[in-house]
């Protein structure tokens, strides 16, 4: 590995003028100690992002006693709060608290490293955690790589799936003798039947989602950040600058001046545009739907909601539901072009150690080093992501791992709790968990077909900390998606206008510009 060939450095990082503390990773009271001894292992403080339970359940939970158990090393876990986390946790490396280890999101990660608030384990990975230099990707390295030194463990999002699909109530389009649509003509006609049918308008999504991804396909625009070829130039663009991202607008605003589209959808939660699908399979005069631009994770959810309001029973709840629900993965404007659409990849987490602790920080390596690892001696990564064969899972040499579904709930906080994935590994485990619901199941599979063909990733999904992107990251996506829900009930006249704010107001020609100049580089 190209960034990984490094011999020992004899200096550190010079000490920046400007930090939260007086002595930065760089001086020498901040060093790694490679002398310690690895059969003397001390305890570890933990902190980790908010879980949606108290710190006393955390450290309670199943996952983390075995992982004290497979690695040897006591931990107490803390945790940042639901709010106002970053600032909770700049506050929290100004006081020097004694975190070994910090699961970070990525933004986060950025900001750190930005300050020089993190620890450089470039060197130190060779010395105490070769199974994660074995088992993590080059690819992924890259994403913590900043100036050609390692400041983080990734952690690789588990599969890289196809997972934004629209999805129809199925019974719906038998009545109404349609098809699942491969068109935007035949979407729009689809739509219009649907909404004939129920008297309400057939599409609902939420507010978050200013692409929807199975249409925005059939305008040449798949994911957030893509290439594009412009008047001969080639370049990575952000979606609201992509070519044909006003004649994807104009087409929802007809579509949402027609009635097709729910006339809420600028402020329906997840949980509402739910709701108003499962609702569709009634006759009840409640806000409903007949088709649904979710997320793949939506399944679970709307199966429960229609055995809750008594669609399914619950032996048809335990199966697949092929009368019930069809999937649309992307539209093409017309048959015969290209099928592409999005499929999502990155990183959940970025694990990292703060400078005040580069002390201990090769006992940190080596219990992250000592959960990744997965032999037929020591399968400690298997066992943390699915537990025990025979209690929580079977193998099948046709189908892979199997959950034994009273037993594997146990498992579903696991992930929680990992330090970097054994990416040769995590896929296959994983699918364990898509397979604990047989319809999900069926979701996946159908949004997956030939997907190395047909993904196409957000390129911003493998960026390592890039300070221009980063610190206009969340303006952009809050403006896009305003103007989005203006747009599509407005329509386009002011979308000249709104372009120009992007780019000049919300930084979107330096997000653009810092974007390019990392990819022309990793795109070598």
């Amino acid at each position: 590995m190209k960034k990984l060939k490094i011999v020992l450095a004899a200096v550190l990082c010079a000490v920046m003028a400007v930090c939260f503390v007086a002595c930065t990773p760089g001086g020498s009271d901040y060093e790694i100690n490679y002398d310690i001894d690895l059969n003397n292992k001390p305890q570890l403080n933990v902190l980790m992002p908010y879980s949606g339970k108290p710190i006393s359940e955390v450290n309670a939970e199943p996952t983390a006693k075995l992982i004290e158990q497979l690695t040897g090393y006591t931990v107490n876990y803390t945790q940042l709060p639901a709010a106002d986390a970053s600032t909770t946790l700049n506050t929290e490396l100004m006081d020097k608290r004694p975190y070994n280890v910090m699961k970070l999101t990525k933004d986060q990660f950025s900001d750190l490293v930005k300050d020089d608030m993190l620890v450089d384990i470039t060197d130190a990975l060779s010395v105490f955690a070769p199974d994660m230099l074995e088992n993590i990707s080059e690819e992924s390295w890259d994403a913590v790589t900043v100036d050609g030194r390692i400041y983080g463990v990734p952690e690789r999002a588990s599969s890289d799936n196809i997972e934004n699909p629209i999805v129809f109530n199925q019974d719906l389009l038998l009545q109404c003798n349609l098809d699942v649509p491969e068109t935007l003509d035949e979407f729009t006609e689809v739509l219009r039947v649907l909404t004939q049918k129920l008297g309400r308008p057939a599409l609902t999504f939420d507010q978050y989602t200013p692409l929807v991804y199975a249409v925005s396909a059939a305008f040449g625009i798949y994911s957030d950040w893509q290439e594009y070829t412009v008047n001969g130039k080639t370049e990575v663009l952000y979606y609201m600058n992509a070519p044909r991202y006003a004649e994807y607008v104009n087409y929802m605003h007809e579509l949402y001046v027609a009635g097709y589209i729910d006339q809420e959808v600028a402020t329906n939660d997840a949980a509402e545009a739910s709701n108003r699908f499962v609702n569709g399979f009634t006759d009840s005069e409640v806000a409903k739907a007949a088709a649904y631009a979710c997320s793949l994770w939506s399944v679970p959810a709307i199966v429960t909601g229609l055995q809750a309001n008594g669609v399914i029973t619950s032996t048809e709840a335990a199966g697949t539901l092929e009368n019930q629900l069809a999937y649309l993965r992307a539209l093409k404007e017309n048959k015969t072009d290209e099928e592409k659409l999005y499929r999502s990849s990155g990183y959940g987490y970025i694990i990292a150690i703060p400078f005040y602790e580069a002390e201990n920080a090769g006992y940190a390596l080596d219990w992250m080093n000592s959960k990744i690892k997965d032999t037929a001696e020591e399968p400690n990564f298997r066992s943390i992501v699915l537990g025990e064969e025979g209690v929580h899972w079977t193998y099948s040499p046709s189908q892979g791992y199997l959950p034994i579904s009273d037993n594997f709930s146990e498992k579903d906080e696991a992930s929680y709790f990992l330090t970097g994935t054994n990416e040769n590994k995590y896929t296959e485990y994983w699918k364990a968990r898509v397979r604990k619901q047989p319809e999900l199941y069926r979701a996946w599979s159908t949004l997956m077909d030939n997907a190395d063909a047909v993904g196409v990733y957000n390129v911003a999904d493998f960026t390592p900390p890039i300070e221009d992107y980063n610190s206009h990251r969340s303006a952009m996506e809050e403006y896009a998606q305003d103007q989005f829900y203006i747009m599509m009930k407005e329509g386009t006249s002011n979308i000249n206008e709104y372009l120009t704010k992007l780019n000049s107001q919300q930084g979107g020609t330096v997000a653009t510009q810092a974007i390019n100049q990392w990819y022309s580089t990793y795109n070598k």
